[in-house]
């Protein structure tokens, strides 16, 4: 009886690896393109290698990518026909791989947000309990004539992770109630260069402000033209934000832009009221023009230090 025990102990020793298979990867970025912030996608054109032993399996035929974006145009070419074995008695392959990816863009901070280009890779066959990926000496390098216009690409990072799935798949022969699988993560760092926002985007805001401004330096019995300074500055923040709303996805919190925006519009209108009000001081019974005059500049100072206050609390932040 006991020799029969250890003859099935022994195989099933013999069916089951007694560990994880082990592959080695690696990644040559060539090119990124095409990024669009409103679809929260970009294209990337990239090698990725393959190291393995055993011949029963081939990781370059079995890899997907867990966060392609429009799949059917994704392009993967193999260098070689079939593996090549190197003289260590490991297996070879190269992929170029060409397509589209996704992730969520956090645009909090935009048009100062730090963004991550992402591509996610996993085997469609083999979980953390049949295989294990080994980051290749170098793991991921970028070509570098590699430009990506709007912004500065920072140093690429391949990262490992344990990918927890919390269900079977339907599959009644796993014992588990989720599944774990090992997952490749190569990552891009990129920011906007700061100065060239600045100026694009806050220099014309920061020009209406400087107009807008104007209203509580006329004398207060220049009623239209105050009106029409204020009037006409507030239109051209709307007009400036819906164009940049056109660039931007649409999201469920404030970008750090439109409350600059939110900033802009009550100054305006703050100072759309203090020409109301000293409009009826003047033209009253009790008219008292220098009173009202005083008034329109105790109102610049505090409303232009009070917006540049809130302005500049918000670029704190940001940092």
């Amino acid at each position: 009886m006991r020799t029969v025990y250890l003859f099935l102990l022994l195989a099933s020793s013999f069916a089951t690896p007694a560990f994880a298979r082990q592959v080695t990867i690696g990644a040559y970025i060539n090119d990124i393109q095409n990024l669009d912030i409103k679809s929260h996608s970009y294209t990337v054109d990239l090698y990725i290698w393959f190291r393995w032993r055993g011949a029963q399996f081939n990781p370059a035929n079995t890899f997907e990518f867990m966060n392609s974006y429009d799949q059917w145009g994704h392009t993967a070419k193999t260098t070689y026909t079939e593996p090549e074995k190197l003289p260590s008695g490991e297996f070879y392959q190269v992929v170029r791989v060409q397509g589209r990816f996704s992730k969520k863009f956090e645009l909090m901070n935009y048009p100062f947000d730090r963004q991550l280009l992402v591509v996610d890779i996993e085997d469609n066959e083999l979980d953390s309990k049949d295989l294990d990926f080994v980051l290749d000496n170098g793991a991921v390098m970028l070509n570098p004539a590699t430009v990506l216009p709007g912004f500065i690409i920072k140093t690429p990072a391949l990262r490992l992770i344990k990918m927890e799935y919390p269900t079977r798949f339907g599959d009644t022969r796993e014992p588990e109630e989720h599944l774990v699988f090992p997952r490749v993560r190569i990552e891009v760092p990129i920011v906007r260069p700061v100065i060239t926002h600045l100026v694009k985007l806050l220099l014309p805001i920061l020009c209406v402000v400087f107009c807008a401004a104007l209203m509580f330096l006329f004398h207060p019995i220049y009623v239209d033209s105050r009106v029409g300074i204020g009037i006409t500055s507030l239109l051209t923040i709307v007009a400036l934000q819906i164009t940049l709303n056109d660039d931007l996805p649409e999201v469920d919190y404030l970008v750090w832009i439109e409350k600059f925006y939110l900033s802009t519009y009550l100054y305006v209108i703050a100072g759309m009221a203090v020409v109301v009000k000293t409009t009826w001081m003047v033209e009253g019974e009790n008219g008292n023009a220098a009173r009202a005059v005083r008034i329109d500049r105790i109102c610049l100072v505090f409303f232009t230090l009070a917006y540049f206050a809130v302005v500049s609390t918000l670029g704190f932040l940001v940092s």
